[in-house]
């Protein structure tokens, strides 16, 4: 008992001197663009898929951009009926 106690004091004594040096509170530093998914099936090699859509691609003489999947015309979202579109294929 004796020993858990000298380590909860000796936390507390640590948490407190890194307060005195200048530690305010903790925060993370995330990157401004993150890594939302990578595979490494595609043929052999190393795919990285960031946030804004990025696509990269590692080879032998590191990483390249490959592409941006977001990048060309926007996917049309227009309700359409059945009507409208066999009307527009006759």
């Amino acid at each position: 008992m004796a020993r858990k106690f000298l380590y909860v004091c000796g936390g507390i004594f640590l948490l407190a001197l890194a307060y005195h040096f200048g530690a305010r509170s903790a925060t993370a530093q995330a990157p401004a663009n993150p890594v939302v998914a990578m595979t490494d099936v595609y043929y052999g090699g190393l795919f990285v898929v960031t946030a804004n859509g990025d696509f990269y691609e590692r080879g032998e003489n590191g990483w390249s951009l490959r592409n941006n999947i977001f990048a060309g015309a926007p996917t049309n979202a227009k309700p359409e009926s059945w009507g409208s579109v066999k009307a527009r294929y006759r």
